[in-house]
Order: structure tokens, then C-alpha cells, then sequence
């Protein structure tokens, strides 16, 4: 059972939806399959949410934390002043909107303006250790969960970043020079197309020995990147990281590398529905060619 930040148990519902997440929804946030907390949407981008930290009701909760019923799990405590980004990729589930727009906008002002107002519950005005130390786990726990990102800059995940490879005058010409790979796949890797490996990755390395693999790599940031990480796609992810045995991000960056070759498979005049469909058979293919 996952606990919150505060050491409590959280006795999540298992079920829930995966629609698009919304201002003032609650959300279980998962990686690898194992839930790893509770949030409160503050704000959406196309790629991450901004997130308010929820535990279960607290003592030790000090204002501007305030407390709010969430269907199926009943009181618990946000606290607004630990926000922290968290990739869209990590959102699991969603149990409800707890708060409409207006009223998050009511908190974001209050915490903002340091003046809390009477339409909230907030939490006592505390000002001892022990309040101290609640704080400081929600803020450690949010930076844990923030974490984990996908897409990343990182080995295995990330693309060759072509405003580097371009500035350093890094070509076709002189990448085949060191890797030992068919010219078409050369092509691909400083289109960011492919992800390179760790040995392309290390043999690149070797042409700008004063530059690590984070100082040549970037997210995939396409339209299928975008869909990916959207909660829609989570349960076929994660059944298919249960088939392969490899990582959420793993498997996230193979779906994200098929669906660029399904295009010729896929057509649809309108791009994010294109996008859609090319990541559904992509996960679909996979899931065939590992079942």
C-alpha cells in the first residue's frame, strides 16, 4: 500500500478515469505500475501539469494547506505552497474534481497574497517543528515525484539534439565516421528520428570530449511524443512493460520510435488524430509482435 508524504497509509480506489486532466482533479500518480501518491491538478501543458501535493489529514498541516473531501478516499489535506511540476506521463487515474476553477483560483490568490479567505478550510495557522517537518516531507516527496520524467535528455530515452550536432559541425559525413551503422539510420539519428544507443551515444561523445551523453541529447517533443504521455494510453503501456519486462520509460520511447514508422500505415487529415492513430497501432503492433 502506497503511503503518503507524511508516512500514512493511502487507501486509493483502484479504479478511475483517464481522460485528459483538468484543473482542481484528483489524480494517483504512477511509475512502473505502482502508485506513488495523491495531487491536485493546478495547471495543464501539453507535456507536464503543475500539481498540489495531498496527504491524508494531518495535525501537523499548517495553513495555507486546507482540507477537501475526495470522493472515495474521503478528508484529506492539499497543501497549495509545495506546487511542483510533474510529467503528464506519471498520471495514472482520476478519482474526481474536488474543486471547481473558481475556487482554485481562490486558493492560488490567497497562498499568493498571503491573505486567506473564508471559503476554504484551511488549516490551522501553525508555527512550531513539527509543522516545519510536515513541510518539508510534502516538498520531498513532490520533488520525488517530479522526478521521474518522460520524455528526457537521458540515454536510451532521449534524441541526438540537432541544434548541437549542427553548431558543431557534426554531419552525416563526419557521424559515419564513428558510428558504425548503415547510412540510413546515420540520417535518422541527427533527424531525431531514432534514439541513438549508448554505444552511438558514447561514439559521438568522442568527437566533443568536453560535452557529456545530457549536452547532446533532448526529449522527443513531437505530436506523437504528446499523445504518449497522455493517461489514455497508460493501461496499454503498462501491460505492455509487463510483457517486455522493460521500464514505463522504456517502453514509452519504443512506442514513441514505432509510431514514427507507422505513418505509412495511418492516414488522417487532422494532425492530433493522426497522431493518435499512429500511437494506437504502434502499441497495438508491439504488443502483438511481445504477446
Amino acid at each position: 500500500m502506497v503511503t503518503d508524504a507524511l508516512g500514512s497509509p493511502l487507501r486509493l480506489p483502484a479504479g478511475g478515469g483517464r481522460a485528459r486532466p483538468e484543473v482542481g482533479d484528483a489524480w494517483v500518480v504512477s511509475t512502473d505500475g505502482q502508485d506513488r501518491g495523491l495531487v491536485l491538478i493546478s495547471a495543464t501543458r501539453p507535456m507536464h501539469v503543475l500539481a498540489w501535493p495531498v496527504t491524508n489529514p494531518s495535525a501537523d498541516a499548517a495553513a495555507p494547506a486546507f482540507t477537501v473531501e475526495v470522493p472515495g478516499l474521503g478528508p484529506t489535506t492539499v497543501w497549495p505552497d509545495a506546487e511542483f511540476g510533474l510529467s503528464m506521463a506519471a498520471l495514472d487515474r482520476r478519482l474526481a474534481q474536488v474543486l471547481d476553477d473558481r475556487t482554485m483560483r481562490q486558493v492560488r490568490w490567497a497562498v499568493t497574497e498571503d491573505d486567506l479567505g473564508p471559503d476554504i478550510a484551511w488549516c490551522p495557522q501553525l508555527e512550531d517543528p513539527a509543522a516545519d517537518r510536515a513541510f518539508e516531507a510534502v516538498c520531498a516527496q513532490a520533488w520525488a515525484l517530479g522526478g521521474w520524467v518522460w520524455p528526457s535528455a537521458t540515454t536510451g530515452i532521449g534524441v541526438f539534439d540537432g541544434d548541437v550536432l549542427g553548431k558543431n559541425h557534426l554531419d552525416a559525413e563526419r557521424l559515419a565516421q564513428v558510428l558504425p551503422t548503415r547510412p540510413g539510420r546515420v540520417s535518422a539519428l541527427i533527424r531525431g528520428t531514432r534514439i541513438p544507443t549508448q554505444e552511438e551515444v558514447d561514439a559521438v561523445l568522442t568527437l566533443l570530449p568536453t560535452l557529456e551523453a545530457q549536452d547532446v541529447l533532448a526529449p522527443v517533443a513531437d505530436d506523437d511524443a504528446q499523445v504518449i504521455a497522455l493517461p489514455t494510453f497508460k493501461g496499454g503501456l503498462l501491460e505492455l512493460m509487463t510483457q517486455t519486462g522493460k521500464t514505463e520509460q522504456q517502453v514509452r520511447t519504443a512506442v514513441w520510435e514505432r509510431s514514427s514508422q507507422a505513418a505509412r500505415q495511418v492516414t488522417h487529415a487532422e494532425p492530433s488524430e493522426a497522431a493518435r492513430a499512429r500511437v494506437d497501432f504502434a502499441l497495438r503492433q508491439l504488443m502483438e509482435e511481445s504477446g
